[in-house]
């Protein structure tokens, strides 16, 4: 009897723990840090409001430095950044080397192997140099990539983390996670309605989504479609992450 009671008991917990569904992981990528133009405050009041949220919401996120923001000496916003990684709720990423503009061509869009390899080298120098710290992922400004990056991220051991990157990448061995969705529909716009609508068609059964979104675009009315967001994936008792300890997690399930 003490057998089949102790099979049965197998059985059971071998049904709940089958039925259970992992918990999501979040990683939010939010793009172009760059330091405050003009004004006594190291990056832009959109910038600090997006901060200020995710620190008081206990949220994890990752937030993408243009590298080319780290050239000029800036005190203030570099002990901003420095503050904000030492922390540990937000990690900063490279987000590539130059702000550029809807008629340029990507950095990521074009040129060999090394000349792509040569941005990120100098994006992470600069990031030890001006901070004390390498940023471990990667995603390219305005998204576009070539095979050629592939190959150049291979080269670059500090770069970790592809965010955006191919499902099935050529050469890059370490972690790349594909695109699935994004915050904003159209890009800039967090619409609530519309990401609901996307996310429970595509996304709800991802093991993890990268969610990008641009907060220094975000005005009064892209905000409260920001955070509608986050509250909907609240409700869906997701696990908010930054790409490192994503990767640690990954790397941890291995045998």
């Amino acid at each position: 009897m003490l057998r089949t009671l102790l099979f049965n008991c197998a059985v059971f917990w071998m049904l709940l723990t089958c039925g259970a569904q992992a918990q999501q992981i979040i990683l939010l990528k939010l793009d172009d840090v760059i330091a405050r133009r003009v004004g006594t405050k190291p990056v832009s009041d959109r910038w600090l409001k997006v901060h200020d949220y995710l620190v008081a919401n206990q949220i994890k996120g990752s937030f993408g430095i243009i590298t080319e923001s780290l050239e000029k000496d800036n005190a203030m916003y570099f002990q901003w950044l420095k503050d904000v990684q030492a922390a540990g709720q937000i990690e900063f990423w490279m987000h590539g080397y130059h702000m550029k503009t809807a008629s340029e061509p990507g950095e990521f869009e074009h040129g060999t192997a090394e000349e792509q390899r040569a941005i990120l080298a100098k994006g992470e120098k600069l990031a030890k140099e001006k901070l004390g710290f390498t940023l471990p992922a990667f995603g390219p400004h305005w998204s576009g990539t070539t095979e050629a990056t592939d190959e150049a991220m291979e080269l670059v051991p500090e770069v970790t983390i592809w965010l955006y990157g191919p499902e099935k990448p050529k050469y890059y061995k370490r972690l790349s996670i594909p695109r699935v969705m994004a915050l904003e529909n159209p890009t800039f716009v967090p619409d609530l309605e519309k990401f609901k609508t996307f996310y429970e068609a595509k996304a709800a059964k991802k093991e993890v989504l990268v969610l990008q979104g641009h907060p220094d675009q975000w005005d009064d009315k892209r905000w409260a479609g920001f955070t509608g967001i986050i509250e909907f994936l609240k409700s869906k008792n997701v696990q908010f992450m930054t790409p490192s300890e994503y990767l640690k997690k990954t790397q941890a399930k291995q045998p």
